[in-house]
């Protein structure tokens, strides 16, 4: 079978492009492959990334600047991810730089305190310490800008690697050494220490000492500064030091990194090298006092400050024991001398005051060292006056009163007796000028508590304390219990001689309910809810007056609530035209018949009983029986769908259609009725 002439043509195109760029094809397909096989790219990208950064190092700074925010980004997030491990890197680093630090900070410390201790106790030292205490200047602020006395000669700038001399300053009147030769020697140095005593590779050379001359060295990652300097160097001359460092290589950090040997872009160094060149002039040198003169000078200072301290704070104790008896009511000072360490304190006493030698406790005072001499007096103070009151009017519990500015207020109920005592003995008192006993009442109100003929009401007046005795209902009991706490003058009741009589009108029953108590038997008739019989079953079984309830004669008003919907459901008829299983025009029918059928299931639900709705439908005699079944059953079926869609659960509902033909009816009234729907509920 032959081809025809166009896939003849397009058979020997695709042979001639296979021969003539098959090859290349198959390389672009091998390439395209290894740029969209993530796994394969990345290998490749791999292999020539390290040579790649290297080309851009080497060309200049842009791919650094451009990795520092990722790298940033990176030491970050490893923070947050897992501090530790961070920490852990750092260690090495961060150990000897702290070991480092703590060390120079003692030695200058323990370098200032020496210094401290020469001066403290000479006569330099003394005029130090006047000058301290007038300026406010610390003292060993002032020691120190006294007596540091420095001068830094040389600064070396070296490079670390091959300790060749980048840079270096001096002061003009300084002997001009071979710089060259003073860094090689600190290179060898540095070296050495480290070759010869297996110095760990971590700790580096930080000084040189020898006499009043020293060599500070501060070294960074590519390159060494050496200040050379007579004397005392002040302990900032470090920070200049660690400052000047990391500007110089913060700068020239590429230089140092590719330095070799030519020292030429490090001229320009000399201007940040200049700022260590710190020099102090030399004062006048004090002569230093033997160790057992500086001894015994403190053991002097110390028992004088201790003394003038004890004397302080002994004249403070005695001063604050005075104080508190200033304070304290009831006393007037009228003397005191002070002999050693003993006080003697005479004046006027109140016999309601406090005892003052409990005051003694409340210092450091020895109780021996304290000579009291009071003479006894009536305070005119309120609190000790109102002590008095307390005492001699001895007032009841029911009645309150009040001072101020001489005027006596008394308040509340007393009887008659202790109302003319009071009025007797208050003005004998002393700081009583006038009395107020408007406030004061002999007799209690007791009209609220209504209380019936057969309760005996008693009350003291002193105390308002009301008793009751006798029977009444133990709802008038309850009553006067609750208005007791708002009669005034009445603090207590007692009742526990009333005798209760038990009162029916605890069961709130509604007006169509009579109740008769008699014998422990409670009789109830007429008609209430199921919510209120079930309650009043439960209640009464609370009371020990109710032993039997008879209930044969009440009357359930939800049963024949019940009864009447029932009935009025039943007499509902749904009427339908011919043929038709739907009524769109008896909207008011359906909406009547869904309110019933509810209040049917609520009622039966109140009631606890089992209820079910029957919707059964009719047709006229006109058709076959079979298909007037069916269509009966789709009547039914249509007023049960309108309940459902009304919220009405469908337990509640059945349908059902015709039983049996029907008879030919007389008359159209007669068979429009019989095309209808009613209902019917099984109970």
């Amino acid at each position: 079978m032959s081809k025809n002439p166009s896939e003849d043509d397009t058979w020997a195109y695709n042979e001639l492009r296979q021969l003539l760029l098959g090859p290349e094809l198959k390389k672009l397909e091998e390439l395209t492959e290894r740029l969209e096989s993530p796994e394969k790219f990345s290998s490749d990208i791999g292999e020539v990334l390290p040579q790649a950064m290297l080309k851009s190092a080497q060309q200049g700074e842009k791919l650094t600047e451009a990795m520092v925010p990722t790298v940033e980004e990176i030491v970050r997030l490893s923070i947050k991810r897992d501090i530790n491990k961070f920490a852990n890197a750092l260690f090495p680093v961060i150990g000897p730089a702290i070991r480092k630090s703590i060390s120079e900070t003692m030695r200058q410390m323990l370098q200032s305190l020496n210094q401290v201790l020469e001066h403290g106790l000479s006569w330099q030292g003394l005029k130090w310490r006047i000058e301290s205490i007038r300026t406010g200047i610390p003292f060993a602020q002032i020691v120190m800008l006294n007596s540091l006395e420095y001068r830094v000669e040389q600064v070396f700038l070296i490079h670390r690697k091959t300790g060749i001399l980048l840079n270096h300053v001096k002061q003009e009147d300084s002997i001009n050494h071979n710089a060259d030769m003073v860094s090689s020697m600190l290179t060898a140095i540095g070296d050495f220490v480290g070759d010869s005593f297996d110095v760990d590779n971590r700790q580096e050379l930080d000084s040189i000492q020898v006499g009043d001359f020293s060599i500070l060295i501060e070294q960074g990652p590519g390159a060494i500064l050496a200040v050379a300097s007579r004397g005392n160097a002040p302990s900032s001359l470090r920070n200049i030091m660690l400052q000047t460092m990391e500007e110089i290589q913060t700068r020239l950090a590429t230089e140092l990194e590719n330095f070799k040997g030519d020292t030429q872009p490090f001229d320009s160094c000399s201007e940040q090298l200049l700022p260590c060149m710190l020099q102090s002039q030399p004062g006048k040198q004090q002569k230093k006092l033997p160790l057992k003169i500086k001894l015994i000078w403190i053991v002097v200072i110390i028992l004088f400050f201790y003394w003038i301290a004890s004397n302080i704070y002994l004249s403070i104790q005695q001063q604050d024991y005075i104080n508190l008896l200033q304070k304290e009511p009831g006393y007037i000072i009228t003397q005191l001398s002070n002999e050693g360490d003993s006080i003697s304190i005479k004046g006027l006493k109140d016999p309601l005051a406090r005892d003052p030698r409990k005051f003694i406790a409340l210092t450091t005072l020895n109780p021996e060292d304290v000579y009291l001499q009071f003479d006894p007096f009536q305070s005119l103070d309120e609190a000790f006056v109102k002590q008095r009151l307390v005492k001699m009017l001895n007032l009841p519990v029911n009645a309150s009163m009040h001072l101020q500015h001489g005027l006596l207020a008394i308040k509340g109920f007393a009887s008659e007796h202790k109302k003319n005592d009071i009025q007797l003995i208050a003005p004998l008192i002393a700081g009583i000028d006038n009395i107020d006993l408007s406030g004061l009442k002999s007799t209690i109100d007791l009209s609220p508590l209504n209380a019936p003929d057969s309760i005996e009401l008693s009350v003291d007046i002193n105390t308002g304390k009301l008793t009751s005795k006798g029977t009444a209902q133990s709802s008038w009991a309850k009553f006067a219990r609750e208005k007791i706490a708002s009669i005034e003058g009445l603090k207590s009741y007692d009742d526990s001689q009333v005798k209760g009589l038990f009162d029916i009108s605890v069961f709130n029953a509604p007006a169509s309910v009579s109740m008769t108590l008699k014998n422990k038997q409670l009789t109830i008739t007429g008609e209430a809810a199921t919510d209120w019989i079930n309650s009043i079953k439960t209640v009464s079984r609370n009371y020990d007056e109710i032993n039997e309830i008879d209930i044969s004669q009440l009357q359930n008003s939800d049963e024949r609530q019940l009864s009447a919907t029932i009935e009025s459901l039943q007499n509902e008829i749904i009427l339908f035209d011919a043929a038709l299983s739907f009524n769109y025009s008896a909207n008011e029918s359906f909406k009547r018949v869904a309110d019933l059928v509810r209040k049917i299931i609520d009622s039966a639900n109140k009631l606890s009983r089992p209820v079910k709705i029957l919707i059964k439908g009719h047709t006229d005699s006109t058709g076959q029986f079979k298909d007037n079944v069916y269509l009966s059953l789709e009547r039914a079926d249509y007023v049960a769908q309108y309940l459902f869609n009304s919220g009405i659960s469908p337990e509640y509902i059945a349908i059902k259609g015709m039983d049996a033909p029907v008879k030919k009816e007389t008359s159209l009234d007669e068979q429009r009725y019989n095309r209808r729907v009613t209902f019917n509920v099984q109970r």
